[in-house]
């Protein structure tokens, strides 16, 4: 069969050279980037190291850095919850200007705390065991021994006596005088402070508190002919039976 040569057909001209013309389009392209945006050596050299290299995780932290970690304070201050009062030296009477003082830690800890003119004195324990005693030693609830079997609080020679070395064993103690007279506490250093005499319908009665080994003193007024005032502040007194249950 002859071919037809008489007419060339203009549509399948690619199929005389195997190119498409897509593909042809694509050789044809510029091998170079245009000049609006040539590419330095240097930048080929930059890129090829960043596409080369592994990335790296970041170095760890040390002291250096973060010069606190692992530091410790230079010194370690103990948290209190003592509100400012004034001590023994700054006032010589308590009453209603002038309510509570607060002793120091020394001053709570060296010798024995004296009360004169208290008739009667009430005490607690941590653990709350209780106990009174009247200057005339009649005793009730249980007594707080201390080394020596020695009273925490007790009496000698009709004064009220509070043994400081042992002051961590005491919760708190009440000490009651006659109305019409008052009420001088002393320290070992010879510090005083006194509670008046009734004045009117009122009287004050001492209270006692031990706070982390350091003594509070109040004056607490009270109706000048109230009886049994121990009551009034919660005392309830402990019998032998049950200072040995909570003893242990």
């Amino acid at each position: 069969m002859a071919l037809n040569r008489s007419s060339t057909r203009t549509d399948i001209t690619y199929l005389s050279r195997r190119v498409k013309p897509a593909a042809r389009a694509e050789t044809s392209a510029p091998a170079t980037a245009p000049p609006s945006s040539p590419v330095s050596p240097a930048a080929v050299t930059s890129l090829s190291l960043s596409r080369s290299s592994a990335p790296t995780s970041p170095a760890p932290a040390t002291s250096a850095a973060t010069p606190w970690a692992g530091a410790r304070p230079a010194a370690e201050t103990r948290p209190t919850r003592l509100f400012p009062a004034p001590g023994i030296g700054e006032t010589r009477l308590l009453n209603a200007q002038t309510p509570m003082i607060r002793l120091d830690r020394r001053q709570s800890a060296i010798g024995s705390l004296l009360v004169t003119g208290a008739t009667s004195a009430a005490w607690e324990s941590p653990e709350r065991v209780t106990g009174a005693m009247t200057v005339d030693g009649a005793v009730s609830g249980t007594s707080i021994k201390c080394s020596g079997n020695r009273p925490l609080v007790g009496y000698m020679d009709g004064t009220a006596v509070v043994a400081l070395r042992h002051i961590r064993e005491l919760r708190r103690a009440l000490f009651i005088g006659q109305s019409s007279a008052p009420l001088t506490v002393e320290i070992f250093d010879g510090g005083t402070v006194t509670l008046p005499a009734a004045s009117g319908e009122l009287r004050y009665i001492l209270s006692l508190t031990a706070i982390d080994g350091v003594i509070e003193l109040r004056a607490e007024p009270v109706p000048a002919r109230a009886a049994e005032l121990w009551q009034e502040f919660g005392f309830s007194m402990t019998t032998n039976a049950a200072a040995r249950r909570q003893g242990h």
